[in-house]
């Protein structure tokens, strides 16, 4: 089993080829014997996705790259962004499992519990949130959206005192809230080491790592021999673009 966590800007170049290593290493700790890893970068894009435009911009590049990973011999395709940009478009051109972070997080805290708080950099875009939790029929679950006060270039460079940001805001949701579920909304947040274990533990509620979601998602469909319904995702007409 083979499966690509596709990065979602130049990270190599924005913060090194070790941040890259070191997120294929994280995954790799955490995936199935039979499972190889393979984390890379975009050769052009944002720095980091803070917003939806950045999530935008980045999609035809993901677009570009998404048939040589499927030649390649990939078995999937992890977007490495919990917005899951591109995530229809890739579906619909590729035969391939195509995994979403965001979509595999909240699918599977709606199994844990019944109020869903999302902690995200910047705490902004409740009614994004919103709309999109609807698009996935898990809308009523939604408590809130908090933010922790930090870029999500401050989270990959792992700066100093965002794990007791993260705690606090995961208090004031567990507290004010009264979410029963937490879930990262940013993978940069979710490659911090040991993070969703101290949370769940501060807190005493669970917290759903996006990059576990996505990984073990991802092998379970390969495992099943499955990858999105054509019928939903029909291949696309070829048209001239002017």
């Amino acid at each position: 089993m083979r499966i690509l966590y596709q990065l979602t800007s130049p990270m190599d170049k924005t913060i090194g080829p070790q941040e890259v290593e070191r997120r294929r290493a994280v995954l790799q700790s955490y995936a199935a014997q039979e499972t190889t890893i393979a984390v890379e970068p975009t050769a052009r894009g944002p720095a980091a996705i803070e917003s939806a435009y950045d999530a935008a911009i980045v999609v035809p590049e993901l677009l570009r790259l998404a048939p040589d990973a499927e030649a390649r011999g990939f078995d999937a395709v992890i977007i490495g962004c919990f917005s899951d940009p591109g995530i229809e478009a890739l579906r619909e051109t590729r035969k391939i499992a195509i995994v979403g972070p965001g979509a595999a997080s909240f699918h599977l805290a709606a199994q844990l519990g019944t109020r869903l708080t999302l902690l995200t950099p910047a705490g902004r875009g409740l009614g994004r949130v919103a709309a999109r939790l609807r698009s996935l029929a898990l809308d009523p679950l939604l408590a809130s959206v908090r933010g922790i006060g930090l870029s999500v270039m401050d989270l990959a460079q792992q700066k100093p005192g965002a794990l007791d940001k993260a705690a606090a805001a995961a208090r004031a949701a567990v507290a004010e809230d009264r979410a029963d579920v937490l879930v990262l909304g940013c993978m940069s947040m979710a490659f911090l080491p040991g993070i969703c274990e101290d949370l769940s533990e501060r807190v005493g509620v669970p917290v759903v790592n996006p990059v576990l979601a996505a990984l073990k998602t991802a092998e379970t469909l390969v495992g099943m021999k499955l990858a999105q319904s054509k019928a939903a995702y029909p291949q696309p007409k070829e048209q001239v673009v002017i």
